[in-house]
């Protein structure tokens, strides 16, 4: 059975990278016999997270010698050689099935683990451990490196700040950076100096404690890239059943979890655009973009009532001229129709090798009249009030 935290921690994990990315039923079978992974892994493409949870029983507190020998037993030994078990699995077994929130059973031996995150968070249910046990940000292992450190009131803060898995990916690298140039330094500030620093600026050559105000100037815009309405329940709205399948749908949603909150907003604001040409019943050219960070384009599709019927080829046609337009190796389509008083939202995804081919060629030409040539568009990281 799950603890608090546990179940805590595997509910900010599906939030930020999906339940269909997020695995905590870890127990899986080898030629050895039965093993369990870490408590909590998260996985996208090139983006893995390694996570165990430590929580004392609030029954079992005693005395101040005895809460800190539980910190150091438990939490800087237990959990540190449970995240090194954890890790050289990916190298020693070909096969890891486990099953993520979505009940789903996936193989996650592939995932590249030069990138890793390595986790532990605890919660100590005391007020006996000693400051200099509170103020610690990294558990360092002679095998597999530093390993992040986190009260998990402080890991909650973190995630409701940083909602994206990229986000959250790049912080903690940031993390571990300016904790390895400034190691005193850091360890004395609390976690809220460090999130307020990587909001503010990702350079690290120094400590600025008026880095720590950025969260009460971080600007409200979660309206602006917020996607939950269409993606909670993502696979139910599917409306071809075939289409439902993990293997159909899965890579759609995760080029969309791979976004940071820029991205996101520029996602937002072109599939909104769709449903309002749909609702008007207008015309419009497919709205486009792409994120050469990921490597994949974005195609919104509006269809008016008289060409609904055509929505296949629409969305086929769309991603594939966009895709070699952008020689991208993937693209992710969508396109939307009036049916009746409800939309009808149809996915498609491309991923081969950009080539060379006459007919595509052909068809950028066409559509000159219409597209430029795109532009080109850097923006702030977070954005703040005056």
């Amino acid at each position: 059975m799950q603890t608090e935290s546990e179940n805590l921690v595997t509910k900010i994990s599906s939030n930020v990278f999906y339940k269909e990315f997020t695995f905590h039923k870890n127990d899986f079978i080898t030629p050895d016999g039965q093993k369990e992974l870490a408590d909590n892994v998260m996985w996208i493409d090139d983006l893995l997270f390694i996570i165990q949870v430590k929580e004392r029983n609030i029954r079992d507190v005693k005395t101040e010698l005895e809460e800190n020998k539980w910190f150091d037993n438990t939490v800087l030994k237990k959990a540190k050689n449970q995240v090194k078990d954890s890790l050289n699995f990916f190298s020693l077994y070909t096969e890891i099935k486990v099953k993520n929130v979505r009940n789903h059973t996936v193989d996650i031996s592939k995932a590249d683990t030069t990138r890793i995150n390595k986790l532990i968070i605890y919660k100590s249910n005391s007020s006996l451990i000693a400051a200099e046990n509170r103020s610690l940000k990294f558990c360092r292992s002679s095998v597999i490196g530093n390993i992040h450190l986190f009260d998990v009131e402080d890991y909650l803060g973190i995630c409701e700040i940083l909602i994206t898995p990229s986000e959250l990916d790049q912080y903690l690298k940031f993390r571990e950076k300016i904790f390895l140039k400034h190691p005193e330094i850091i360890t004395s500030y609390p976690e809220q100096y460090i999130l307020g620093h990587f909001l503010k600026t990702d350079y690290v050559s120094t400590i600025n404690p008026e880095h720590i105000q950025s969260f009460t100037k971080l600007k409200s815009d979660f309206d602006d890239f917020d996607l939950s309405f269409m993606l909670e329940n993502f696979v139910d709205k599917i409306p071809v059943e075939s289409d439902r399948s993990p293997d159909v749908y899965y890579p759609i949603i995760r080029e969309i979890a791979k976004l940071n909150r820029n991205e996101l907003a520029m996602f937002k604001e072109r599939y909104s655009k769709m449903i309002e040409h749909v609702k008007e019943n207008s015309f419009s050219v497919p709205y486009r973009f792409m994120v050469s960070r990921t490597g994949c384009g974005f195609v919104f599709i509006p269809l008016m009532n008289d060409v609904a019927a055509l929505w296949k080829n629409a969305l086929l046609n769309s991603i594939d001229v966009y895709k070699y337009k952008r020689q991208l190796s993937k693209c992710l389509g969508v396109s939307a129709y009036k049916d009746g008083e409800y939309f009808n939202l149809n996915w498609g995804f491309a991923q081969h090798d950009w080539e060379h081919d006459e007919e595509l060629e052909e068809a950028l030409r066409q559509e000159e009249g219409f597209y430029g040539d795109g532009e080109i568009k850097y923006v702030d990281r977070y954005k703040f009030t005056d």
